[in-house]
């Protein structure tokens, strides 16, 4: 039964059809066979070839009791909570049952978890600092799989350039990438050509940055979309087309990418590849400003400063400068700097002024 599901899910052997493949896992996981409730889940869980319940999808990757894919699903489903249906009460948020599901199925060797356990600790900043060790020593675990994913040299690549859990090490990092890149990894390839066009762990090349930058982009991956739209407003590389660039933006900022709504914003406050429109250079910049783009809260407050696309308010824009200061941005450091030194739009702090000015002196 199982076998059959597959084949309508996957198209092999008869036509595709989800709703045949969840109807023959249905009949498997009604004879209690882990594999059958665990392929039932995944369909219900996800809504594919039958009506979306991650409630009940949760109670079939239970009854599938110690299969390690659907162990893995109850752990990754605890992380955020599962909404409750008509019968069944939602399951709240549990990441240390999670977590140590997890460490259960590492300890087993079952490949998956170690690249999902890492993930998770990784994007925890305080477990991030704490178990270093232990992400590093899962990630490098992963590389013994076959095949090896790109996901865990890309990884393995991240933590030896921030130095988690393990000495920094930019020239191995930067081979890791290579190989992921040339495994398939998107990511990999737009963060390789970072390396060779800024010099890190490698000598600056930046005609083969621009190879793996285009790959990248290939794929629509939104920060390779921006280089390249960066491209084509310097010139280089490829001829100078700024109506391009916007394109190339604006494929970006569809998907949300925060530093492609700045561009978006800096392209229709000054009119680069498109109509002038301050209204929506400011809708842009404020849109990227909530994604957490340091440089987007910068601009949004300058917007609020100066009265472009909205009322001047200088409140606002103290506001959004602060915003940008503490997430690392110069410009918002130094225009928060002037805020307090003249008391535009809060009161006048010449200590944190000068706090501020010597931060930005710094970058």
């Amino acid at each position: 039964m199982v076998a059959l599901g597959d084949e309508f899910a996957k198209g092999v052997n008869r036509p595709r059809n989800p709703s045949l493949a969840a109807f023959w896992y249905r009949k498997a996981a009604l004879q209690k066979l882990p594999l059958g409730l665990y392929r039932y889940g995944v369909a219900l869980e996800f809504g594919w070839g039958v009506p979306k319940d991650p409630r009940l999808a949760f109670e079939q990757y239970l009854s599938a009791g110690k299969y390690a894919a659907a162990q893995l699903r109850i752990a990754e489903m605890l992380l955020t909570g599962v909404p409750g249906n008509k019968k069944l009460a939602p399951i709240p948020k549990d990441a240390v049952k999670a977590v140590t599901i997890m460490r259960s199925l590492c300890k087993a060797n079952y490949y998956p978890a170690l690249l999902k356990l890492a993930n998770v600790l990784y994007s925890v900043p305080v477990w991030r600092q704490k178990h270093g060790r232990e992400i590093y020593s899962l990630v490098l675990k992963s590389t013994n799989a076959d095949p090896v994913p790109p996901e865990a040299f890309l990884f393995q690549a991240k933590l030896l350039q921030e130095g988690i859990g393990v000495k920094k090490d930019e020239i191995f990092a930067r081979a890791l990438l290579e190989v992921a890149a040339r495994q398939g990894s998107t990511e990999a390839a737009f963060l390789f050509a970072q390396c060779l066009e800024k010099g890190i762990g490698t000598p600056v090349n930046e005609k083969r940055a621009f190879e793996f930058f285009s790959k990248a982009a290939e794929k629509e991956y939104p920060p390779a979309l921006v280089r390249m739209g960066d491209y084509r407003l310097e010139g280089k590389f490829l001829a100078l087309d700024p109506a391009e660039a916007f394109v190339l933006f604006s494929k970006a900022a569809k998907k949300n990418f925060p530093a492609a709504l700045r561009k978006m914003g800096w392209c229709y406050e000054n009119g680069i590849g498109t109509d002038k429109d301050l209204k929506k250079a400011y809708t842009f910049y404020e849109r990227s400003a909530y994604l957490g783009d340091p440089q987007g809260m910068y601009h949004t407050g300058r917007c609020f400063l100066e009265g472009i696309g909205v009322k001047a308010d200088p409140a606002g824009a103290v506001y959004f400068f602060r915003r940008g200061a503490f997430a690392g941005d110069r410009e918002s450091m130094l225009q928060l700097a002037e805020s307090l030194r003249t008391g535009r739009g809060c009161s006048v702090d010449m200590t944190q002024a000068q706090k501020w000015a010597e931060r930005a002196a710094k970058f």
